[in-house]
C-alpha cells in the first residue's frame, strides 16, 4: 500500500516468524535513484519526521538522494504503543525488569536478511546503509557499532539508553570498531533534568522518571570517552551534547546534525 499522507512512501508489512512479529516497513523515496540508504528504527513515531527531514534538508543540496526504510510494528498505530516489542527487539541482552527483552541480535538478523535486500530492492543503486535510532533505538546502533559483524556502515545515535545492563557497552573491548558515528544527546538528559521533563506525567506513567539515579549524559560521555581512546584507528566519530534539551525533544536535532555530519559536502 501507498500512503499519500507522506508522498512516495510505500508500505509493507512482513512476517517475521522467529521473531514472532509482523513488522510494518515503510520506504519512502527521497529524490531520483537513490545512492544512499537511511534505515530508522521506532518507525510508527520517527518515520514521519525523518523522511520529513531529509526532504528539507536536500532543497538546498545538502544531502544526496536517499532511501529511507523505516521499521515499525503492524499492531500500532503510534510509538506509545509499542513499548513492549521495542523493549524486545533494541536489547542486547535481557534484564528481568523488562520481561522478553534481550532480542537484539534476532532483529540484527531480521534487518540484514529481511530489511536491507527489501529497501535495495526498491532503490538498487544505494550503496552504504547508515543507521538512525533512538533512546533504546540509540542503544540498538551503539551495539550494531560495537558488534564485530555490524549490519550498518554509518550510525547515527541519539539519546542512547546506555544504563542498560549496567552499562555493558561501556565495559567491552572496544578496539576492534570502526566505522563512523555520530553520538547525540539533550544536556538537560541528566538526572535532574529527567524529573523536570517527566514533572507533568501522572505516577504510575511508565515514562515517568524512576527513583533510581540515573544520568544520560554521564552515560554517553563515559562511553564515548572510552570508545575514542580504545579504538585508535578506522573509526570516526563525534559527541554532540545540545543545550537546554531533553529526551524527548533531542531526536530532530540529532538527526539533522547526524546527517550533515555524516553527507554534508559528498552530495
Amino acid at each position: 500500500m501507498t500512503d499519500q499522507a507522506l508522498g512516495n512512501v510505500v508500505i509493507e508489512d512482513v512476517r517475521d516468524d522467529d521473531i514472532g512479529e509482523t513488522f510494518r516497513l515503510f520506504f519512502g523515496m527521497c529524490g531520483d535513484e537513490p545512492t544512499e540508504l537511511l534505515v530508522v528504527t521506532d518507525a510508527n513515531g520517527l518515520f514521519g519526521m525523518t523522511i520529513d527531514l531529509v526532504r528539507l534538508l536536500q532543497l538546498h543540496g545538502i544531502l544526496p538522494s536517499l532511501l529511507v526504510a523505516g521499521v515499525g510494528y503492524a499492531s500500532a498505530s503510534q510509538l506509545s504503543e509499542t513499548v513492549a516489542v521495542r523493549t524486545r527487539d533494541l536489547t542486547p541482552s535481557p534484564m528481568s525488569a523488562f520481561p522478553g527483552s534481550g532480542g537484539a541480535d534476532s532483529f540484527r538478523r531480521f534487518l540484514r536478511n529481511d530489511v536491507i535486500p527489501r529497501a535495495r530492492a526498491v532503490a538498487p543503486a544505494t550503496r552504504s546503509a547508515t543507521y538512525f535510532g533512538h533512546s533504546l533505538g540509540g542503544l540498538f546502533g551503539t551495539y550494531d557499532l560495537v558488534s564485530g559483524d555490524k549490519v550498518f556502515d554509518r550510525h547515527i545515535i541519539s539519546s542512547p539508553s546506555l544504563w542498560w545492563g549496567h552499562r555493558e557497552l561501556t565495559r567491552r573491548d572496544l578496539q576492534h570498531v570502526t566505522g563512523e558515528a555520530f553520538f547525540c544527546i539533550g544536556a538537560d538528559e541528566t538526572d535532574e533534568g529527567r524529573r523536570r521533563e517527566g514533572a507533568g506525567l501522572p505516577d504510575g506513567h511508565h515514562l515517568k522518571p524512576v527513583p533510581n539515579y540515573l544520568d544520560m549524559v554521564a552515560d554517553l560521555m563515559e562511553f564515548a570517552t572510552t570508545l575514542s581512546q580504545q579504538a585508535r584507528a578506522g573509526l570516526r566519530m563525534t559527541t554532540l551534547v545540545v543545550p537546554d534539551e531533553y529526551h524527548s525533544t533531542a531526536s530532530p536535532i540529532a538527526l539533522t546534525h547526524g546527517l550533515r555530519w555524516h553527507f554534508e559536502g559528498r552530495t
